[in-house]
Parts: C-alpha cells; sequence; structure tokens
C-alpha cells in the first residue's frame, strides 16, 4: 500500500490512493515562519518525522514531496516524488482544509520578510557592504582631489610640490592661508616663496579650506572602514585574511556574493575570479584565457617573474579555496598556510629563473596580436 505525503502552511498531511486524509502533523502557530524556513533550507523538521514514522506502520510504500535526498531519511520505504497525487489534491481543495488563498499569501511574504533579514544580519554581507564603500569612497576622493588641486593653485600655485595628496589635504583643511601652511612644513618650499604677494578674496580661501576639510574627513572615514574591514575579516575568515591580506579577502567575498558561496567555488574558479571579460572574450574567439584575476593584487602574485605568475596564482588560489573551506566549515586556524605558499613560491621561482621557449613564444604572439588590433583600429579611423 502507498500514502502520500505533502506539506503546507499548516503542516505535514498524509493521503491514501483514494485522497482520504489519514494522518497530520501541524507546525506550531509561532513556529510555521521557522519551520517553513528549515523545509526551504532542505533541513529535516520534527513534524516530518513525526509523520513518516506514524504513516510507516501501515503502509508499504511513502511517496513524499521533498527537496531532500533520500539518503536524507532515516527509513528505506520512502520515494520522492515532487509533485504527487496527495500534494496535487491538496492545492486543488485548500477550503476542505482550512486554508485560503490571503493565509497562504500572507505566511509566505512573512517568510520572504523573516529570510531577507536573516540574509542581512549575517557578517559577510555588512563586509561585503564596507569594502564596496571604500572602492566608492575612493573613486570620490580622487575626483575632489583632482578639483582642490586645480582649485588651490590659483591662490598657492607652489603647493603642487606635495605630491603626496593626503599631505597636501592636511596642509590646507589645518592651515588656512599660505604662511601657516610653510610653517607647519617649511623643508618643502622654497625660501622666496612668499616674496608674492596675496591677491585672493578672504571668502574664497574659506570656502576653499572648507572644502579641504570636508575631503580630510572622507579620508579618516576611508581609514576607520578600513580598520572595520580587518576586524571583520579577523572575525569570520581569518584563514583567508592570513593568505590574502584583509582588503583582498573582503573584495573575494565580496565578487562572490558571500563567504558560503566563496566556500563552494573550485580554486579554477577563485583564480580567475574578476577576470570574467577575459575569460567570455576566449570562449568567443579564441583567446588565451586568463591565468588570473583580482589575485593579481596579491603581493607574490603581482611581485613574480611574468612567466611564474600562472603557476604561483594556481597555487594562490588553491590556498585561498582551502582556507575560505577551513573557515567556514571546520572553524579551525592554520598557522602555517602562508609559511607554506610563500615557500613554494620561492621553489617556483628558484626552478623557472628564465622563461622557456614555450612562454617567450607566447608572449611573442600575444605582442603580434595587439599590434595587428592597433593597425587595424588606425585604419579602421582613417577610413
Amino acid at each position: 500500500m502507498q500514502c502520500y505525503i505533502t506539506y503546507s502552511i499548516k503542516g505535514f498531511l498524509a493521503f491514501n490512493d483514494e485522497n482520504e486524509l489519514i494522518c497530520e502533523k501541524l507546525f506550531p502557530e509561532d513556529e510555521i515562519i521557522n519551520r517553513l524556513a528549515e523545509i526551504a533550507q532542505k533541513h529535516i523538521v520534527a513534524e516530518e518525522l513525526e509523520i513518516i514514522n506514524e504513516v510507516s506502520k501501515s503502509f508499504d510504500e511513502i511517496i513524499i514531496e521533498s527537496n531532500k535526498r533520500l539518503s536524507d531519511y532515516p527509513t528505506d520505504n520512502i520515494k520522492i516524488q515532487t509533485p504527487n497525487q496527495g500534494g496535487e489534491y491538496l492545492r486543488s481543495n485548500y477550503d476542505k482544509f482550512g486554508l485560503n488563498q490571503e493565509d497562504i499569501t500572507e505566511i509566505y511574504q512573512r517568510l520572504a520578510i523573516y529570510k531577507i533579514k536573516k540574509e542581512s544580519a549575517s557578517e559577510d554581507k555588512h563586509l561585503i557592504q564596507a569594502i564596496n564603500s571604500i572602492d566608492e569612497i575612493d573613486e570620490t576622493i580622487s575626483k575632489l582631489i583632482e578639483r582642490i588641486r586645480e582649485w588651490y593653485a590659483l591662490y598657492f600655485p607652489e603647493m603642487d610640490v606635495i605630491r603626496n595628496n593626503e599631505t597636501y589635504i592636511k596642509l590646507i583643511s589645518q592651515n588656512k592661508t599660505k604662511e601657516k601652511i610653510i610653517e607647519a612644513k617649511p623643508d618643502a618650499f622654497p625660501s622666496n616663496v612668499l616674496d608674492l604677494e596675496d591677491d585672493i578674496n578672504p571668502q574664497d580661501l574659506e570656502i576653499m579650506n572648507k572644502y579641504a576639510k570636508s575631503i580630510h574627513e572622507l579620508q579618516k572615514t576611508r581609514k576607520e572602514i578600513e580598520e572595520y574591514i580587518d576586524e571583520k575579516m579577523e572575525a569570520i575568515s581569518p584563514n583567508l585574511k592570513l593568505i590574502v591580506g584583509p582588503t583582498l579577502g573582503a573584495k573575494l567575498i565580496s565578487h562572490a556574493g558571500g563567504l558560503k558561496r566563496l566556500a563552494t567555488y573550485p580554486s579554477s574558479t577563485v583564480q580567475i575570479m574578476g577576470a570574467e571579460k577575459a575569460l567570455f572574450r576566449h570562449l568567443k574567439s579564441g583567446d588565451r584565457p586568463p591565468k588570473y584575476g583580482l589575485i593579481y593584487q596579491h603581493p607574490q602574485v603581482r611581485g613574480s617573474k611574468w612567466w611564474n605568475r600562472g603557476k604561483i596564482a594556481r597555487i594562490l588560489a588553491s590556498k585561498i579555496s582551502l582556507a575560505v573551506r577551513r573557515d567556514v566549515f571546520t572553524k579551525t586556524y592554520d598557522e602555517t598556510a602562508f609559511d607554506d605558499f610563500v615557500q613554494k613560491v620561492e621553489e617556483i621561482e628558484k626552478n623557472n629563473p628564465f622563461p622557456t621557449k614555450t612562454t617567450k613564444r607566447r608572449k611573442e604572439e600575444k605582442g603580434k596580436s595587439k599590434n595587428k588590433k592597433r593597425k587595424s583600429k588606425k585604419r579602421k579611423k582613417r577610413r
């Protein structure tokens, strides 16, 4: 004999071959949302186990609507079928079981809100927002500094000798006049810089000073976010932070969409994350595939010889995958992971001091293809 198990917002129901309700296990009123969320996450809830144990005494085969695997269930007489006969009958006759579409819609709206709140509360989501904020702040500061340099040069053009942007902004924001700026940093300016008379409206000088202060505050905010990212990475992903540092680690998590999602990626995917355009170009036109993406920012990859970067990137990607999985699944910390990586990098550099004939040929081919593209662009422009 067969029975059919399905579930609704009320709980689990079992039907026989004639679509007669033979058993039901209802969710507690205050636990409906939690139970539905657990089911969505492929967990077996208490009511599901109870109804399976009860009907298995009278029926040889249990056909259940489920998003789980057969191996997740404790008994052997279960068959997964979605949808099944009982589920179809339930959904066609909600009124018979005290259900209506308005109640179902309301429950699933509450479930959606619950999932959003739970997702937004996860630590890595805050980390993703923080690292994205850093990128946007950098872009904003770059544009603002370009503007203040051009503007302040109308009053004090000699300030261009200060190449460091943070020092430049700090001097202007903390000192209103050129005399005070020179007093604060006398070694940076020639001795005759004060010989020229000032010809500037005090109102203009005041607004430039306030503008510089706003940029300085933005720079301070950026440093605070950097410190926050460092602390957050140490808390949620110490192994990844050890291998790649807090900033690059946060970028990898952001690009993947979360720490758990990054943990599911193979090392080959981690290696080219951030180089999707080059990958699609390779798939479309047959160009050489990319060897690295975001991980090029790692000093061990960026600072190595060009013919060894692919090998080092591959090792780094495998170390990142292991580190993230350790952070997510085992919660253990491997202090030797970075030293092992550095040792392997040194071995690669030692064993490959010069490029092979193959790598030389590839570089030459790459240079030729670039030249061809440039020539074709020039021809198009002439036409």
